[in-house]
């Protein structure tokens, strides 16, 4: 049994546990709390010292930061569930490279939307700053444009999936609080037909956070 420590709505969180899904795993989830400090517990920083989520702890061994955690999961359990990453050398490097791009240049970029507009009070919103974060997603977006179009109906998930989904729906949340952001205007329409293909699959929907309305 693999225990799970995470945060809901963290799309880092949310990608290991698709994974845990996707492979079949057994596993207990514990959920944090920032507002009562568990990220910085004595107990957390033991397992994790920069006090960030998500971890695993699978018997006496513990992990953190996602990305490795998709690796040592397919790793560990090869024949368990679905595959995470493809068979082939070629395609499991490009499927690392665009692992990370998201997590090197995607995620910032939606980091400082998500920071303008959910971590700021509505009264607050500097509209300049918002726009020149959302400048700085679609940019980013816009470099994947190659992705979504060849991987619109795809059943094959993998963890390029996984990594990408929780951002994108990250997005669009940000827009349900800012109606006038423009988000789902101006990214490329197969981004959005990618995103409502995964969004019926049975393991997006069950994993959704579930303080999202």
């Amino acid at each position: 049994m693999i225990d799970f420590y995470y945060l809901s709505g963290s799309p880092f969180t949310w990608r290991v546990w698709l994974a845990l899904e996707h492979k079949a795993l057994k596993y207990k989830r514990i959920e944090l709390s920032l507002e009562k400090g568990d990220l910085k517990s004595d107990s957390y920083l033991a397992l994790n010292p920069r006090g960030k989520v998500p971890v695993i702890v699978d018997g006496d061994f513990s992990i953190y930061e996602s990305g490795v955690i998709l690796e040592y999961l397919e790793e560990k359990y090869p024949d368990f569930g679905a595959h995470l990453f493809p068979k082939d050398i070629q395609s499991r490097t490009l499927s690392r490279r665009l692992i990370n791009e998201i997590d090197c240049y995607l995620w910032p970029t939606g980091m400082r939307l998500l920071m303008a507009t959910f971590f700021t009070p509505k009264e607050k919103w500097d509209e300049a700053k918002i726009s020149n974060a959302l400048a700085g997603v679609l940019a980013e977006f816009k470099r994947f444009d190659d992705y979504f179009s060849h991987n619109i109906g795809n059943d094959a998930l993998t963890s390029v999936e996984f990594s990408m989904f929780p951002i994108v729906a990250l997005m669009f949340r940000i827009e349900e609080r800012k109606k006038d952001l423009g988000f789902s205007q101006a990214v490329n329409p197969e981004l959005t037909r990618w995103f409502t293909a995964l969004s019926g699959l049975s393991v997006f929907q069950s994993t959704r956070p579930q303080h999202w309305s």
